[in-house]
């Protein structure tokens, strides 16, 4: 493959994106991504100033090049939350960094998050985990229902996640506030002139959800649940350093906030936009449209578009020469969808970093979508809207002006 430059399409393409993060909040992009993965599957766009990977070739020699690192070499930990709690913690996220350390730590992790069974007992938590997001999105939003709707998709997977793992309730709304100060202070911190009180914030969240989680590990969590069951792993491992286990706790709800926003809320824009599912002829109590209607959007409209990757050494990726400091923009919604439901999700990525979360992320939103369909409003007057919230690697449903 000869050296080439990604070029924006000509004004005859001019209902495409501009570029690969502007297409996160096209009302259509995927036309063009497969338009990107078949012209250009990886090149340079000078207009992003970084490489652009598309199409599943691509996607997996990069995802899975050890010269790329998630993170800048010597620069673990974004430079506007270094100095505070944020940073601390930030510096202790296995999926947020490279290196020995979190690499072995990283599969224990993992081993305990399989252990998240959606058995009835959880099922029945998550159910009234999102009949208290509903309640308390209406608290914070009123009648309006689309004001309520973009609450409530924020707020029903933080609930739920929190009680799976076993946070007592009287707690899910603090937790849920103070992640969304900490994930406002990640993206703050990614911007050439951060706000310092955005960062403040997240300074302060960060303490309040380490030591909560510190304490959920120290017998706070609700009994027989997962918090209990990984405390009780934990004390008999002596490979399994406390603090980075709090750390990653709470990693676990700053990952589930935007990623299962998106499930939620493009599943419910994927609801309004089906005629027959949003009539009140279906029936609201069969969840198993809310299951089937998640794992469409998995694969034909996920919400974690993209994500970056970092040149740690010189390497040659799909026929290219990259430095060290390149970055590379891996465009996971580019991948065609898996034949199957259950086959391939790229939105969740690949290789040492992919999450492991699939199970428990489709579990919750589909409990969440099925709440919303449970409580009865007009899905189909939401049908015509194309706003999505203002990100650039997450695509989210956005409902209000």
């Amino acid at each position: 493959m000869s050296v080439a430059t990604l070029v924006s399409p000509t004004q005859s393409h001019n209902r495409f994106p501009a570029n690969a993060t502007e297409a996160v909040t096209h009302p259509d992009p995927y036309p063009y991504y497969a338009s990107l993965a078949a012209r250009l599957p990886f090149g340079f766009d000078a207009s992003l100033g970084m490489w652009v990977a598309a199409g599943p070739e691509a996607l997996a020699e990069v995802l899975g090049h050890q010269a790329c690192g998630v993170r800048p070499a010597g620069a673990v930990v974004p430079a506007a939350l270094a100095d505070g709690p944020a940073g601390e913690w930030f510096g202790a996220l296995v999926r947020m960094n490279d290196g020995p350390a979190h690499a072995a730590m990283k599969p224990w992790l993992q081993a305990q998050l399989a252990t998240l069974h959606a058995d009835r007992d959880a099922l029945v938590r998550l159910h009234d985990a999102s009949q208290a997001a509903c309640a308390d999105a209406y608290l914070a939003r009123g009648d309006a229902p689309a004001a309520r709707l973009d609450d409530f998709v924020f707020r029903q997977p933080i609930y739920g996640l929190a009680a799976w793992l076993g946070v007592p309730a009287a707690q899910w709304t603090e937790v849920h506030e103070d992640v969304q100060r900490l994930v406002a202070a990640m993206a703050e911190a990614g911007k050439p002139s951060p706000r310092a009180d955005v960062l403040t914030h997240g300074h302060r969240a960060a303490t309040a959800m380490r030591l909560r989680a510190a304490r959920w590990l120290d017998n706070d969590a609700a009994p027989d649940t997962w918090l209990r069951e990984v405390a009780r792993r934990a004390a008999s491992n002596d490979s399994v350093d406390f603090d980075a286990l709090t750390a990653n706790v709470v990693g676990l709800f700053t990952q589930t906030h935007d990623a299962c926003a998106g499930l939620v809320a493009n599943s419910v824009r994927r609801l309004a936009r089906d005629a027959h599912v949003a009539s009140v002829a279906s029936d609201p109590a069969d969840l198993s449209v809310a299951i089937k209607t998640v794992s469409d959007v998995i694969r034909f409209d996920p919400p974690v578009q993209n994500t970056r990757r970092f040149l740690h050494a010189p390497a040659v990726i799909c026929e290219q020469a990259l430095a060290p400091g390149d970055v590379i923009l891996a465009v996971l919604a580019s991948a065609p969808p898996s034949a199957t439901p259950d086959g391939v999700a790229w939105t969740f990525g690949t290789g040492v970093h992919a999450c492991p979360g699939r199970s428990p992320a489709s579990t919750i939103a589909a409990i969440g979508v099925h709440a919303i369909r449970q409580a009865g409003d007009d899905l189909s007057s939401l049908a015509d809207g194309t706003a999505y919230h203002p990100l650039g690697n997450i695509r989210i449903a956005r409902f209000s002006a």
